[in-house]
């Protein structure tokens, strides 16, 4: 899947995203949440893994729902509902089973607030981050609401290109994944 609709909204990588689904520990029939969906890419990996999931995505700013919204034509995804908002205040009143933190903005701490009563007791959440800052207040939330068996993964993912004839190994930025399971 290479042909995604970009637009400047942030998407997270291919690999990056095979990774984090992996984290999140889907069963079949799984109910799915992405906060901070960008171009829909995990939302749209999350639910091209099983039909049987069902994904929800929320996105605030305007530009990048409609990329979700585009990119979910393209791929030809029906098991996704795409929400314009800001979580946690604009997120349904469901359980999930799994939660991925795409991006949060300065809401963390609200946002763990909220899966206390709607993420399924021993339920996973997967964050995604890049700065060094937000992978501190997202393990301090792990940490603050009692998170079990947490796992922190640096991933360094560098792709071949030609160049002069010579391929050359260009990186993207590191990206650390935490994940944790709601206790029990």
């Amino acid at each position: 899947m290479n042909e995604w609709i970009r637009g400047s909204a942030p998407m997270t990588k291919e690999e990056i995203r095979i990774i984090s689904l992996s984290k999140m520990r889907v069963a079949s029939n799984s109910k799915i949440l992405d906060i901070g969906g960008g171009t829909g890419a995990t939302a749209i990996e999350f639910a091209l893994s099983s039909k049987s999931v069902a994904v929800t995505v929320i996105e605030k700013q305007k530009e990048a729902v409609e990329l979700i919204k585009k990119n979910i034509e393209k791929f030809k995804v029906e098991n996704i509902n795409v929400i314009h908002g800001e979580a946690p205040k604009d997120l349904p009143d469901e359980i999930f089973d799994s939660v991925f933190i795409g991006g949060s903005g300065k809401n963390l701490d609200e946002i763990f607030q909220w899966l206390e009563g709607h993420l399924s007791h021993e339920g996973f959440v997967v964050g995604n981050t890049i700065a060094i800052e937000s992978m501190h207040r997202l393990l301090k939330c792990f940490e603050k609401y009692m998170y079990e068996e947490i796992d922190i993964t640096q991933v360094s993912i560098s792709k071949g290109k030609k160049i002069a004839g010579y391929t050359m190994m260009i990186a993207n930025n590191p990206i650390t994944i935490i994940s944790g399971k709601r206790r029990g």
